[in-house]
């Protein structure tokens, strides 16, 4: 014989469904502290430096046109 917590296939059911949410309900987001501010203004601010080489390197892997001198036959 198997084990089987609720003898009745409905209760098993319920009592999933009062346990199986486990996601607490989203709260409204806590103010950062200053030490966190400072955090993202200073990866903003690395991330924007860098996004001009980014875009070249990019750039960089775009496909190019085939000239003519650059065709083999």
């Amino acid at each position: 014989m198997t084990y089987r917590p609720y003898p009745n296939p409905d209760r098993a059911r319920h009592q999933l469904e009062r346990h199986d949410d486990e996601t607490p309900p989203l709260t409204a987001r806590r103010p950062l502290s200053p030490m966190e501010q400072t955090l993202v203004d200073h990866a903003t601010a690395a991330v924007r430096g860098a996004a001009p080489a980014l875009a070249a390197l990019v750039a960089g892997f775009q496909r190019r046109p085939v000239s003519s001198e650059e065709t083999s036959t």
